[in-house]
């Protein structure tokens, strides 16, 4: 009777304590999905009749991303180079582009009517295919390259949705090069691996190197990515690669890292320009573990000459002869690491990133991961602080038991 009596309360709290997790883990779900900012996208904003409407192969997808207090702007332009632009400004600011000079690669021929308060480009500069006759994956100056300008490409636009949630484009170069980019509305990780983790200030670019032609024994692919910020060049000042753990690898198995590659604003006054990614990279269609490769990047290097190595891109067309006192900076990113099989084992590889404004999200345990988490720790103390008490509760009746026996 004692054993009922001590211990029936307290396991009691059992479903009390599974409840509160609960709870808890609901109302973390229902924060992930509040509307932060709502989204409107526009293909070919105000583009005349005569010029987008008789050539289909012109694709400029602007979103805007509101607030309360300001506007994100995200472009996506596959005019020239690939390039992906994120802007803020004020909220009512608005994005005006001259087609005609736009087209024809002239300057400041985009701009907003209001002066944004940041702004950061990546252009998908290059593509190599490279020759690793040593399988040691690194892309260097050594190396037999082939590349491929995407100045050079007809894209061919295969979807474009979007409502106030989420906005979302597939586009490819006759079905080898394929990209598809994503913007959000809400804090939360993208539907495909590697699952990052993104913000409402973030656009995603995810690209697929697709059954391209080997022109080498053992081919390997890399990007060359160039970033382009409002943020003037000064000495010493440069993008920064830093490397981080994650608490875990619950959204993507077996890959404990991300990597961000930061502009020097995001160190100053927290309002810089970033891209992220996980060092992975998948090579079949269907992701996971037993499919997946390392990536491995160079350090961020400047462009000496950034006019001409960006004069058919979107950062030429707004910033235009500026460009050559701002931050222009470029690394590369590969694909593959030793003893994979190289490109040709699949014909497929991906590449996922991020880009976006301001400090990168960090990753934090998920609700589920807690409430099991919880359950796995609470229910074990609950039933230890429960022994205890009974082990306590029965030392001392034994002892008042004895106590009254030798009264009597």
């Amino acid at each position: 009777m004692v054993r009922v009596t001590v211990l029936s309360p307290l396991y009691q709290l059992l479903p009390v304590v599974i409840t509160l997790l609960s709870i808890t883990a609901c109302g973390l779900c229902d924060d992930s999905s509040k509307l932060q900012r709502k989204l409107r996208t526009t293909l070919n904003p105000h583009c005349p009749s005569d010029i987008c409407q008789k050539d289909g192969l012109i694709t400029v997808v602007h979103i805007t991303a509101e607030s309360n207090t300001d506007t994100i702007h995200y472009v996506w332009d596959f005019t020239g180079k690939p390039t992906v632009m994120v802007a803020l400004t004020g909220k009512h600011a608005e994005l005006r582009i001259d087609w005609n000079d736009f087209l024809q690669n002239r300057p400041k021929s985009v701009n907003f009517t209001e002066q944004p308060q940041y702004t950061f480009m990546a252009v998908i500069n290059r593509i190599f295919q490279y020759d690793d006759t040593n399988d040691r994956a690194i892309l260097d100056a050594a190396s037999n390259v082939s590349v491929y300008d995407p100045h050079n490409f007809t894209w061919n636009r295969t979807l474009l949705w979007s409502n106030e949630q989420e906005a979302m484009l597939a586009i490819n170069a006759g079905n080898d090069f394929l990209f598809k980019l994503n913007a959000y509305s809400t804090k939360d990780h993208g539907m495909d691996f590697p699952h990052l983790l993104h913000s409402s200030n973030a656009t995603q670019i995810d690209i697929v190197f697709n059954n391209i032609t080997n022109r080498f024994s053992n081919p390997r692919f890399a990007i060359e990515l160039v970033f382009v910020v409002s943020e003037q060049r000064v000495q010493n000042s440069e993008f920064q690669v830093t490397k981080r753990k994650t608490l875990d690898d619950e959204h993507t198995p077996g890959i404990f890292e991300i990597v961000d590659v930061m502009s020097p604003g995001v160190f100053t006054f927290k309002a810089g320009g970033y891209i992220e990614y996980r060092p992975v990279s998948y090579t079949h269609p269907e992701r996971d573990v037993a499919t997946s490769t390392e990536t491995r990047q160079s350090q961020p290097a400047s462009i000496e000459t950034p006019i001409a190595a960006l004069n058919s891109t979107l950062a030429y067309a707004l910033f235009g002869d500026a460009l050559d006192q701002n931050l222009v900076q470029g690394m590369n990113i590969s694909f593959g690491v030793s003893e994979d099989g190289f490109y040709r084992k699949t014909n497929y590889t991906t590449m996922t990133f991020q880009v976006g404004y301001g400090v990168p999200p960090v990753e934090e345990l998920s609700a589920f991961v807690l409430v099991v988490a919880g359950i796995g720790i609470g229910i074990p103390l609950v039933v230890l602080v429960a022994s205890v008490i009974y082990v306590c509760t029965k030392k001392i009746r034994n002892r008042r038991d004895r106590y009254q026996s030798e009264r009597l």
